[in-house]
């Protein structure tokens, strides 16, 4: 699934003039070949860091949504669309139930588990990466997997992705997660605090997926030798507390 374009929004979810559509987090990028009623995000496109533009949807209402709740009655909107945004926040959660009530039906996209994971390539002039590689984009806080009865968030956590296990440099599935919903989003979140229930939901991705991934080594780190000497003679006898858990 390729990023929708403005035209492919319209067909595919039949939208039409008299709809009354609001943008979640669009001031990034905004829409031009449809009309928005009221944008809503924490700062205005006028301001946005990358590609300032005026704004172009009739109404616009500043709100922090990870920690306030949408200034609208239930319902008063026909379409909702949230794209490439509930994977940066902190707490994506109060959004989902607030588009839940204020609009009757919706559209939401992120980058798929699956590209996300895939290491970029070094460049000393991203501020984001710094002097080293990251796995997907590096402020993402989410994966977002759709599925048959909604959708299921995942942390993103970087310490496990650095590890050997997930160094991925490509992806041949799709490039987006695409999620449409009606009345109601329904999701749930993997929140476990046992670490390796994370890494066991990881590894059960990339089993289903095995095709779609190019794995390769990504990340070298240097250490004292004392230190590599020591922890191959652990890898090779299986001891240490990554395998406490994993031989269970």
């Amino acid at each position: 699934m390729i990023q929708l374009t403005d035209e492919e929004i319209v067909n595919r979810f039949e939208l039409n003039s008299k709809d009354k559509i609001v943008d979640i987090g669009g001031s990034m990028r905004q829409h031009d070949n449809f009309n928005i009623d009221t944008l809503v995000d924490i700062i205005r496109p006028e301001e946005a860091p990358y590609g300032p533009s005026p704004l172009k949807a009739k109404n616009f209402v500043k709100c922090d949504f990870t920690k306030q709740k949408l200034p609208f009655a239930d319902n008063q909107f026909d379409f909702c669309l949230c794209t490439h945004t509930i994977e940066d926040l902190s707490n994506p959660f109060l959004l989902l139930d607030e588009m839940s009530r204020i609009a009757k039906r919706g559209y939401i996209s992120t980058p798929s588990m699956g590209k996300d994971m895939i290491f970029s390539h070094l460049d000393y002039t991203n501020w984001l990466t710094g002097a080293r590689r990251v796995p997907g984009d590096g402020h993402h806080k989410w994966f977002v997997i759709s599925q048959k009865d909604g959708i299921t968030l995942i942390p993103k956590n970087y310490p496990v992705l650095y590890s050997s296990h997930f160094n991925f440099v490509d992806w041949s599935g799709d490039p987006e997660m695409q999620y449409y919903w009606e009345k109601q989003i329904n999701y749930k979140e993997i929140n476990d605090l046992n670490i390796h229930k994370l890494i066991d939901f990881y590894q059960n991705y990339v089993n289903k997926n095995k095709k779609k991934l190019k794995k390769s080594l990504a990340v070298i780190f240097l250490d004292s030798p004392f230190y590599v000497v020591k922890a191959l003679v652990k890898l090779i006898l299986r001891r240490g507390k990554g395998f406490v858990y994993r031989q269970t």
